[in-house]
């Protein structure tokens, strides 16, 4: 965790003071900042946690791993844009930013059921690739379509799961999100993606 000890250690009593005497320096130091936060978020899924997954991360940490790096990803983005002074391109780029936010807090703060079916609801689409598949779509007699079809499989051998092990997602959610009858998880999705874009 020295990559993270290295940018905190600057932010002491004497750093913050002198950057917030001024208005230049106070547009600085929040700049920094988010550049710094930017870092440590980047720290966080790139630095491996030894004594708690000695062996890497769990399936149940894919998820938020993956969400904790897209949030690095668009802030310094936004952080880049800012830079140019584009608020257009930021006012796209924060809506996924706070999603995807707000996602892997909810992840974090609930159980190992709620992480599963949010990983369930993913498989939406390599289920319908196999339902064309049974449904004898030529597609997958080509090269691309049996590379496809192989890929889906080992993706659910890997994580031990059966078109059978989403029968919950299924009824409580039809076609998963396309059904208005979705599950908690589903409905809550639903709720921050559907909020007025604050300006």
């Amino acid at each position: 965790m020295d990559e993270i000890r290295k940018i905190t250690e600057k932010y002491d009593a004497e750093y913050v003071q002198d950057q917030l005497d001024s208005l230049e320096g106070l547009n600085e130091f929040a700049l920094n900042f988010y550049k710094d936060a930017a870092e440590i978020y980047d720290c966080v899924t790139r630095i491996k946690n030894i004594e708690r997954n000695p062996t890497g991360f769990s399936l149940d940490d894919a998820p938020i791993l993956g969400l904790l790096v897209r949030v690095w990803k668009l802030l310094k983005e936004i952080i880049r844009y800012y830079e140019q002074d584009n608020a257009e391109i930021i006012s796209i780029l924060e809506r996924p930013l706070i999603e995807a936010s707000v996602v892997a807090t909810f992840l974090m703060t609930n159980n190992g059921n709620v992480i599963e079916d949010y990983r369930k609801c993913s498989y939406k689409d390599r289920l319908r690739i196999l339902r064309d598949i049974e449904n004898g779509s030529p597609f997958f007699e080509t090269k691309a379509g049996k590379r496809l079809h192989k890929s889906v499989i080992d993706k659910m051998k890997f994580e031990e799961l059966t078109p059978q092990d989403f029968d919950v997602q299924k009824k409580t959610g039809g076609d998963f999100r396309e059904n208005p009858s979705m599950t908690s998880l589903q409905k809550w999705n639903m709720s921050i993606s559907t909020q007025p874009h604050m300006e």
